[in-house]
């Protein structure tokens, strides 16, 4: 299958990202960051320059590269490299249907292209993170999350501590449950995604256990089981309980794992519970 290198550009202005939306293709209304495709005999910079130029009237100097991800069509794929870029001049609507200023937080209510719904992923769990690591950004959930939570809450070698894998109700549920604890206690499970990528590693956060009837401060943690063995609940586990004292001024973290399950308890020890 064909392969294409393909630029764009992230420019910002007023801490707003402009996004353009297309007017034509198989795409068309989809939104994107403006650029286009290298042609022959051109640098990924100068492709850019004359992209932005010839779509919108104005003079980018393309600075470090924010994000790279191949992505596959049903007929090629494409390459595509995203700069971080100053502009001069006011952009103009020389070629896409329109142009908006869109908020990094808000990034997600567009409906980007298939190719760029992983630099959207990023953009916005940067933008939106509770909870900052070295490899992880934690972010509140959203109701968009549930494709994503069902490839773990539904995998049964990731539930069999919960006995059984959730049904597509019980997702849902356990969604909307983790919203609502977000407005009543102002915490609950985070989206954890990876920086490098803006993939959705799994969930993890502070949350309320209600024991013996005692509300207490816990930490608890979901990983899909392609994450497992590199570090990631621990480094998120161990953030949110740091939060968790600092943010939030607990005296006392618990985590409340079952005997059996082997796993959980190997990353509550290496966070110094017992």
């Amino acid at each position: 299958m064909k392969t294409i290198e393909v630029v764009a550009a992230i420019i910002e202005h007023e801490g707003r990202i402009l996004a353009t939306q297309r007017g034509y293709g198989d795409f068309k209304d989809g939104w994107e960051f403006p650029g286009g495709k290298v042609e022959a005999g051109e640098t990924k910079q100068q492709a850019l320059v004359r992209e932005c130029r010839e779509e919108l009237g104005i003079t980018v100097v393309p600075g470090s590269v924010y994000y790279e991800v191949t992505h596959t069509y049903p007929d090629i794929t494409i390459h595509l490299t995203l700069f971080n870029c100053t502009a001069k001049g006011e952009p103009q609507q020389l070629e896409h249907s329109e142009l908006a200023w869109v908020l990094p937080k808000n990034v997600t209510a567009y409906d980007f292209c298939p190719a760029d719904k992983a630099i959207v992923a990023k953009i916005a769990a940067q933008a939106n993170a509770k909870i900052k690591t070295e490899r992880l950004y934690l972010r509140e959930l959203t109701p968009g999350d549930e494709a994503e939570l069902k490839t773990f809450l539904q995998d049964e070698e990731v539930m069999y501590a919960w006995e059984a894998p959730f049904t597509d109700a019980e997702v849902t549920a356990w969604l909307t449950e983790n919203l609502r604890r977000y407005k009543a206690d102002g915490f609950s499970f985070y989206a954890v995604i990876e920086k490098c990528s803006g993939k959705f590693l799994g969930v993890c956060g502070p949350l309320i256990e209600t024991i013996n009837g005692e509300r207490r401060m816990g930490v608890a943690y979901i990983f899909n089981k392609s994450c497992w063995g590199k570090g990631y609940a621990t480094e998120a586990a161990q953030a949110s309980v740091n939060y968790a004292f600092g943010a939030l001024g607990a005296e006392e973290v618990i985590a409340e794992i079952r005997p059996e399950n082997k796993k959980s308890r190997r990353v509550a020890e290496r966070l110094g519970m017992t």
